[in-house]
């Protein structure tokens, strides 16, 4: 297989500072506490770089182009850096971050993908958009494109706001780095075959667009969603777990009265508090996400 030249490299390293001020800008919108981000040069890596985090406790946000869904990207934040992370963000100390505190790190982390994802289509002069949006704190294990590949880039990035908060690893395969650099890849049909998928994504960009001009939201209002709500979540043990029988008592990290979360597709969308109809349970609504952000939620679920 064949290595990333080194003209590649140089050429998606001078986009880094576009993407961690785009990441930076895209943060600062959603996220009411301010972060900036700061990078070392990226570098060519072996997988076994990356494997060698495996089997480690981190946080994880992993996506694709829409283009190219088989190119998984990773974030990485270790534990100890989300730690450093929540802490910030929630105002106290978190010394044992767990995946509760999720839900609150959720917009910071979508701002980061957005601002890569804003930046990289600037350079290439096309809509670019995240899928397979994944956010989870958990056992890291890899994407099944970084094994097919023996290369990936790697970037550190530091991120604070006046003062160091923390870092995290940004890591993407060979294939993504070129169409992002430009560059030519040597595998001709690789090529192509990448420039085509990321050409119909810009096309479905545009279509898009074109339809939110003539239609708005109304031509999304017969796709289908799935409505859940989350009265809390608790992490345990697999011992804990395994201990469970009739009767047991599981803690949850919402205190009676605090109101249940109203999620579309997994996104937040809502508040309210439990109420019962009849024989059936129901939810009334007491708060709604900001109109402009439930409806980019819905957007993106559907």
């Amino acid at each position: 297989m064949s290595k990333l030249s080194p003209e590649a490299l140089e050429k998606f390293s001078g986009l880094q500072e576009q993407i961690w001020e785009n990441a930076t800008n895209a943060v600062a919108q959603v996220s009411e506490s301010p972060i900036s981000f700061s990078f070392q040069p990226p570098e060519v890596v072996p997988p076994e770089m990356a494997r060698v985090l495996a089997g480690e406790l981190a946080l994880t946000v992993q996506f694709a182009f829409a283009s190219a869904p088989e190119h998984n990207q990773f974030l990485v934040i270790p534990s100890s850096e989300f730690a450093s992370l929540a802490s910030y963000i929630k105002g106290e100390q978190i010394a044992e971050p767990d995946e509760n505190l999720i839900p609150e790190l959720r917009e910071f982390l979508e701002g980061m993908v957005q601002g890569i994802c804003l930046a990289c289509g600037i350079a290439k002069n096309e809509p670019m958009v995240a899928t397979g949006l994944s956010i989870r704190y958990q056992i890291l294990s890899l994407p099944d494109n970084f094994g097919r590949n023996d290369e990936l880039v790697k970037t550190e990035i530091a991120f604070g706001s006046g003062e160091p908060i923390g870092s995290l690893s940004w890591f993407i395969d060979k294939p993504t780095a070129e169409y992002i650099a430009g560059s030519e890849a040597e595998d001709e049909q690789t090529a192509q075959n990448a420039a085509q998928g990321f050409a119909n994504a810009a096309a479905l960009a545009a279509s898009n667009q074109m339809h939110e001009e003539v239609g708005g939201l109304s031509l999304l209002m017969d796709v289908p969603l799935e409505i859940s709500v989350e009265l809390g979540r608790m992490s345990m043990l697999v011992r804990d777990v395994v201990e469970l029988g009739t009767g047991s008592i599981v803690e949850i990290d919402k205190a009676a009265g605090e109101p249940v979360d109203v999620m579309v597709n997994g996104r937040l969308v809502a508040r309210g508090e439990v109420v019962v109809i009849e024989d059936n349970f129901g939810v009334r609504i007491t708060e709604i996400v900001a109109n402009q952000d439930r409806l980019g939620r819905i957007g993106e679920a559907a």
